[in-house]
This record gives structure tokens, sequence and C-alpha cells, in this order.
């Protein structure tokens, strides 16, 4: 899937040029890091401001869904009725709605969940970890990623194909997608009460149906590995909280510059991390990892204060969709908070291997310069490649270091709209939310930017 050039320019009065700036040019080619939903925090279930929504799709012709060739992420859905009506927008009204309605009832919905799952199917209780606090956030950050994307049934579909083949690590087996699907809506029932109609549950239901179908096939059409076992060959602490990991695997992971994996340690067996390799793939079969321990972090924790070279990692299969698309020339601004450098770094690191004549602003912040642990090889990396332009954001004050001062939202958002450029944003689920909504309210096209649901411990 690829977008149409947004419709908005930059705002009247822009007084400066943003750094790398190219004279204004067409509207960019297609950029394959699709938007993909608003990302949520541990805690919150808050929708990031968007732009309206894309045309809804016709509602599917039967309650079938067809298998998808092979190859094609993007398709797979029901094809939809020549003839337009308003079936698939209440659905999407009805689930929207009726998640509203219990999502300040969020914990209680988790633990439901759960409750019900391991009671029809105790066998299921092996798959998770002995506590179970991070597994039932994970649960509403994926349940409200879902919900936010279901009027995008072609993202929607690449986003839960990657999440079947990964589930394959879990050894999840089909019939386990129908108790996931019994405890889930049975959960909603009880949390919801008299909200919960017979239309509900038919929208619900109906939706389930189509996310499971999805996921089973991508699962059973996989013939790659479940896991890649890696080994670490470096463990080198950047600082109390930081670490910078690399490993190597003996067969190459599949993955692309931008892409994320999720990782197990032997110090926290049966709890999954979500990393982004900070170097694009390699013939060496090595991959990079910047971890820094965030609070109640049991796996950041681990890996930065206990991870040791010899340890062996399970990595499953890479997913995520902010990539960039070889067919364009479109320049680009990246945006990066801590340790959100590292998808970033990955693709300026594929764009100075292929060579490139794409401009490239990458802002890269933290609260405090000391939070800039790569800036002095980002700023080398800028000397000798001219095409890129490095600007370091703290919010303290950093002009002695030659630092732009304030949030990267704020700060990007005084360059103008940047409606010219492909948008990446990465970084912790605040800042990711706070960036984009700046970006929005200064007229940036919405299809420009682009983001994953990327989530950390």
């Amino acid at each position: 899937m690829t977008y149409p050039p947004g419709p908005h320019g930059p705002p009247a009065g822009l007084r400066t040029p943003y750094p790398g700036s190219a004279p204004a040019a067409a509207p960019p080619p297609p950029f394959t890091g699709r938007h993909t939903g608003p990302p949520s925090g541990p805690t919150s279930v808050g929708p990031i401001p968007t732009a309206p929504p894309p045309p809804m799709p016709s509602p599917p012709a039967t309650p079938s869904v067809p298998s998808a060739p092979p190859g094609s992420d993007g398709v797979g859905l029901p094809t939809p009725r020549e003839a337009a009506s308003n079936d698939v927008n209440d659905m999407v009204s009805i689930i929207r709605s009726s998640f509203d309605a219990v999502a300040h009832r969020s914990d209680e919905l988790t633990q439901l969940f759960y409750g019900l799952l391991f009671r029809i199917a105790p066998e299921t209780r092996e798959l998770f970890p002995v506590t179970m606090e991070l597994q039932r956030t994970r649960l509403l950050r994926a349940l409200v990623h879902v919900v936010q994307m279901v009027d995008r049934p072609d993202d929607l579909s690449v986003f839960l194909r990657q999440l079947g083949r990964d589930h394959r690590k879990f050894g999840v087996v089909g019939e386990h997608y129908d108790k996931v699907g019994e405890a889930l809506l049975g959960a909603l029932r009880e949390t919801a009460g008299p909200l919960w109609t017979r239309e509900v549950e038919d929208a619900w239901t109906g939706a389930y149906g189509i996310v499971s179908q999805l996921m089973r096939e991508a699962a059973e059409a996989e013939r790659g590995p479940a896991v890649w076992m890696a080994r670490v060959m470096e463990h080198r602490r950047v600082s109390q909280d930081l670490a910078v990991v690399r490993v190597q695997t003996s067969q190459p992971v599949p993955y692309l510059a931008g892409q994320y994996v999720s990782v197990e340690t032997p110090q926290r067996p049966r709890m999954w991390r979500s990393m982004s390799p900070a170097n694009a793939p390699g013939p060496d079969c090595v991959l990079e990892f910047h971890v820094r321990t965030v609070p109640g972090g049991w796996v950041s924790r681990a890996i930065v204060s206990h991870a040791r070279v010899g340890d062996v990692w399970r990595i499953g299969p890479p997913m995520g969709q902010m990539t960039l698309d070889p067919r364009s020339q479109s320049d680009l601004l990246m945006v990066a908070g801590g340790t959100g450098l590292a998808p970033a770094r990955a693709i300026i690191e594929q764009l100075v291997t292929e060579g490139t004549d794409r401009k490239v602003a990458l802002f890269v912040g933290g609260r405090s310069w000391a939070d800039l642990y790569d800036i002095d090889a980002l700023r080398r990396s800028a000397q000798e490649n001219p095409w890129l332009t490095v600007v370091p954001v703290v919010e303290d004050d950093g002009r002695q270091y030659g630092a732009e001062t304030g949030t990267l939202g704020e700060v990007v958002a005084r360059y103008g709209a940047w409606a010219d450029r492909e948008i990446t944003v990465s970084g912790s689920p605040p800042m990711v939310r706070a960036t984009v909504g700046a970006l929005l309210d200064v007229g940036t096209p919405f299809l420009n930017i682009h983001y994953d649901p990327y989530h950390t411990d």
C-alpha cells in the first residue's frame, strides 16, 4: 500500500528553512513505512491527535476471509461490494464506542480476560511469564492498536500477519485463537455490563473472526524459523541506565532497517521485549541493540545490569513497517528520542551503504545533553555525508553544546510543516504522541508521518 501526497503546504510566514532543506519540489513519492496507528504507553489508552481518516471501505461480500497469495501481506480481507453502505462504518463506530465505554476499567478488563483464558484453556498458562503485570499492559496496548486501525484494513492486515508469524515463538496453535476469542468477548461482556448489546457482540465477534483468521493464515504459511538463537558477543555499559549490546545469530534474521524484533533473555524467561536493531542487516549476522532501563522494566533492567557475553538470547520474527521504499527518492525527516535513535540509525546506515541523493534531517533528543549518548558518532557521520543534517535537541538549555532547546515536538514544529518530506518518529510512546501532535498542529499531512506501535516494557 502506498499513500497519496498530503494536501497541506508549509504554513505562511515560515521564517527559516529547515535543516538539510532543498528547493521546493513536487509531492514526495510513496514511502513504505506506513502509519500504523497511535502508540500507547504502559498505562495510557488515549488516542493521538489525527487528521481525518481515509475513506471507509465498503462492507464485505461474504463473512469468509479469502487466503492471501504468497508475499501479499496487504491483502486477505473480505472483498468490498460495489454497492456502498454504512455497514462497515457502523461496525467501526460500534467497536470504538464500546471500547471507549470500558477503557477506564482497563485493569479489570485484562484481569478478567486472563482469568477466563486460564480457566477455559489452562494449558495456555505455560505460554506466559510467572508475573503477569507486564503481560496485562501489553494485551491492552495491542487491543487499543487494533481498535484504532479497524477502519484501515490494508494496514491492519499487514500488522496482524506479522503478529501471527511472531506468535509462533510462543507455541500458539490454531485452537488457542478460539479460546482467546472466547475469553476476550467474555471479559468485554462482563466489563461492559448493560452496555453490551447483541449489536455490540456481533460487531466484536465479526472483527475478532477477521483478526484471528489473518493471524492463523500467516502463521500456517510461514516456513522460516519461529525464533533465531543469538549469542551475546559484546555488552558495553554506556551509563548507569544504558547499555549497547551486540549479538550474533547463526542464521540471518530477515529484518529490514527500521523494523523491530522481540527478544527473550535467560535472565527473564518468557518475558519478551521489543527492540529495534540499531544497524542495517549485514552478512555477519550481527544485531546491535541500545537498551535503556525504564521504570518497572523487568527485561530492560536485566539486560543493562546482568546480561553477559556468552548469554544466548532468543529473537522473534521482524515486525514493523517503518522501512525505506527502494523506489522512492523523497527527502526524509527523522525524529528520534532516547534509544528511539536505533531504527533511525539503522536506516541512515542503509543509506550510507547504498549511497543516496536524498536529504535527511535527523532531530535526536533527550532531557539533557548526557542523554544524547551517540551524538559524537552522529556528527561525524554528518560531516562525512553532506546529505545528512543532525540537530541535537535537549529539554535543558542546550546552547553551550550547539543544541536546540525544547521537546522534540516543539523544536521540529518550529521549522514548519515539513510537507515535502516523509517523516519517521521513534521513541517512547509519550514522545511519539507529543511529536505527532505538534506536527499535525502546524499542518503536516497526516499520511506523511510514519511510526510503529513499538512498545517498551
